[in-house]
C-alpha cells in the first residue's frame, strides 16, 4: 500500500500590525480585533487562541479579544471569517482538517478553503491515539486487534465529531487492518472521554492532549499513536509505525488564517507575532502539557501544507469502501 501520511489537522487567526503600524495597510486602532474559534471556551484550540492572544494585542495596539463561535465541527466560525471584511481586524484559528478535510467529506460547504482564506501561519501540532477503556482488559494493539476480528461488537470506536480527522484515522484503521470499524460521533472530545472511560464504546480515536489525564489516572489505555515515532507525554505507547502501519501516521494540526484579500503586510505582521509567541518557552510548555507541539511557520509554507493534505486525504477517502459525504 502507498505510504500516505496525513499531518490532520490545523488553523487560523490573528493578526497583523504592530504598534507602530504598516503604513496604508494599519488598520482602525481604536476598534478591537478578534480570534475566532470555531469551538467551545475550555478546549486545546480556545487555549492556543488565549496564549496568542495577548502579544498580537501588543502589535496591533489595541485590544485583541477571543471569539468562541462553537457548532459545526467548526465550519460556522469559518462561515464567518470568510465573509468578514478583510481590514484585518477578523482572524481564525481552525483545525487543519476544516481546509483539508471537509471538503471530502461534507456534502455541504459556504466556503472554498483555498480561495476564500489567506494563510497567515501554522500554530501547533498533535498526536492521535486509540484507547480503550481500562476495564476491557485489553492490553495492547495486538490484542485490540484480536478483539476486533472475534467479536463485532468490539469494532465501535468514539471520536470527537462525526466528519473529523480522528473519525476518518478510525475508517482507514479498520480498511488497513480488514475490519470494518464502526463510527461513533460525540459532541466534543469531553462527550468522547466520558463514554470511553465508562466503556460506553469499547474504543476511541482522539488527540492525546484530550487522553493523557485518564490514561494517568490508569482509566483508559493508550494503545498506540498515529505516528512516525512515540510521544514523550505517553513514552510507553507505541507508534501506529513501530507496530507495522506506516501509511496510518496521522497528524493534527492548527492553524491562522484572515479572510481573503487581507492585505500582506498585515498577514506578514502577523505572522511574526505568532512566530515570537509560539517560541516562547513558557507557552511551549503550556503546549506541551496539553498534547501540542508549538510549530509556526510563513504563509507560504502553510499554504503548501494545507493542499498538499488536501490531495492526501482525498486518496484516503478514495480507498475507503461505500464511503458517503455527512
Amino acid at each position: 500500500m502507498k505510504k500516505i501520511k496525513i499531518n490532520v489537522g490545523a488553523a487560523i487567526i490573528t493578526s497583523f500590525l504592530c504598534a507602530g503600524g504598516v503604513g496604508t495597510a494599519q488598520a482602525d486602532s481604536a476598534a478591537s480585533a478578534r480570534i475566532l474559534v470555531g469551538f467551545p471556551a475550555g478546549g486545546n484550540v480556545d487555549l492556543v487562541a488565549r496564549l496568542i492572544a495577548p502579544d498580537l494585542s501588543k502589535a496591533l495596539g489595541r485590544p485583541v479579544i477571543v471569539d468562541n463561535r462553537p457548532g459545526a465541527s467548526g465550519r460556522l466560525a469559518i462561515n464567518l471569517a470568510t465573509t468578514s471584511a478583510p481590514d484585518g481586524s477578523t482572524f481564525i484559528l481552525t483545525p487543519g482538517v476544516a481546509l483539508t478535510l471537509y471538503p471530502h467529506t461534507f456534502t455541504e460547504l459556504r466556503y472554498e478553503p483555498f480561495k476564500d482564506l489567506a494563510p497567515v501561519s501554522n500554530a501547533v501540532n498533535w498526536n492521535l491515539g486509540l484507547a480503550v477503556p481500562s476495564s476491557s482488559g485489553i492490553k495492547n494493539f495486538a490484542d485490540y486487534v484480536q478483539s476486533i476480528k472475534a467479536d463485532p461488537n468490539q469494532t465501535f470506536f468514539a471520536s470527537s465529531s462525526t466528519g473529523s480527522g480522528q473519525h476518518l484515522a478510525g475508517l482507514y484503521l479498520g480498511q488497513t487492518l480488514g475490519v470494518a470499524l464502526e463510527h461513533v460521533g460525540y459532541k466534543g472530545a469531553s462527550e468522547a472521554i466520558v463514554a470511553l472511560v465508562g466503556a460506553q464504546v469499547p474504543a476511541a480515536v482522539l488527540n492525546i492532549g484530550e487522553l493523557i489525564q485518564q490514561s494517568e489516572a490508569g482509566k483508559i489505555k493508550v494503545l498506540a499513536l498515529f505516528d512516525s515515532k512515540r510521544d514523550p507525554l505517553l513514552p510507553d505507547t507505541p507508534s501506529i509505525a513501530e507496530l507495522g502501519y506506516p501509511q496510518l501516521e496521522i497528524n493534527g494540526w492548527l492553524a491562522f488564517y484572515a479572510p481573503a484579500g487581507t492585505q500582506p503586510e498585515l498577514v506578514q505582521a502577523a505572522q511574526a507575532s505568532i512566530a515570537t509567541t509560539l517560541n516562547n518557552a513558557a507557552v511551549k510548555e503550556k503546549l506541551r502539557l496539553a498534547g501540542m507541539q508549538s510549530a509556526s511557520s510563513t504563509p507560504e509554507e502553510l499554504d503548501a501544507k494545507g493542499k498538499k493534505e488536501f490531495e492526501h486525504w482525498q486518496t484516503v477517502i478514495q480507498s475507503l469502501p461505500n464511503f458517503s459525504k455527512f
